[in-house]
């Protein structure tokens, strides 16, 4: 059984030496801030203050120009960039008495990158998708092909999705999406698998098989093999339809495989996000 160490000089202070591997230092940790020298320690200092905002559609750098043309860190505030699963997280560390500084940061970037600012906590998409048709009373359905059951998986991985998510079709071959769906043959024949169209009727297909209020489609061509000048490998139809409206996207997302099936996983619950 792994242990941590833990130090303590005749002035007061204290130091831990814990196991790196993040399963043991996260069953060490809370043991850790319960001894008393740890306890000690914690109740002279005040903890500071942290914040978060997460931006889809922008790139990396189009955020640390924003971060930097709103004056970045400093004064008794810390900024930090972190990627993840394509979407861009800025956390804000606040000092105690920086409140004021991180306010005026925090509002200049925000008003930057406004139409790219969608959540203020680190709730993950699908569970900012789910809370949404949960509070408008839709039900939610996927119709997927190159993503596989992506789009499914991220939804169901939310506890309670059940009482949202109906279920969802992986369609990958063109029979399939002709005998699931009901996408026409001449839809096939004229635009192919890898259309706008064809992600439309899969889209459509599958709210009325499955009885859903918002469908999300997705069709492309995760690669290596298949792409053609017309349509290369990355080529990605997304299709969103609710009862509002709907919301389609052609993408060209760029990578390997698996990053094109996970960017258009990725998109697609975005797309159903913003058309909510």
């Amino acid at each position: 059984v792994r242990r941590g160490v833990r130090a303590e000089d005749d002035d007061g202070r204290v130091a831990l030496a814990l196991p790196g591997p993040p399963p043991e230092l996260q069953r060490l940790w809370q043991s850790a801030l319960e001894t008393e020298p740890v306890r000690r320690v914690l109740a002279r200092v005040q903890a500071p203050g942290r914040r978060v905002l997460r931006f889809f559609g922008a790139s990396e750098s189009s955020v640390a120009r924003a971060l930097r043309d709103a004056g970045g860190d400093g004064d008794g505030v810390q900024a930090t960039i972190c990627v993840h699963d394509f979407e861009i997280q800025v956390d804000l560390v606040v000092e105690p008495g920086a409140e004021a500084a991180a306010d005026a940061l925090e509002a200049a970037l925000a008003a930057s990158l406004d139409r790219h600012l969608f959540a203020r906590d680190e709730r993950p998409v699908e569970e900012l998708v789910l809370g949404l048709c949960r509070a408008q009373g839709l039900s939610l359905a996927t119709a997927e092909s190159c993503t596989g059951g992506l789009v499914a998986a991220r939804l169901t991985s939310v506890p309670g999705a059940s009482d949202v998510f109906l279920g969802g079709s992986v369609v990958y071959s063109d029979d399939s999406k002709r005998t699931q769906l009901g996408v026409g043959e001449e839809t096939l024949r004229a635009h192919g698998a890898v259309s706008a169209p064809s992600a439309a009727e899969m889209a459509r297909g599958a709210r009325e098989r499955l009885g859903a209020d918002v469908v999300v489609a997705v069709t492309g061509i995760a690669g290596p093999s298949g792409g053609t000048p017309e349509k290369p490998v990355g080529r990605v139809h997304i299709h969103v339809e609710a009862p509002e409206g709907v919301l389609a996207r052609e993408l060209d997302i760029p990578g390997g495989r698996e990053s094109v099936r996970r960017r258009a996983t990725a998109t697609a619950l975005h797309l159903v996000r913003r058309l909510l």
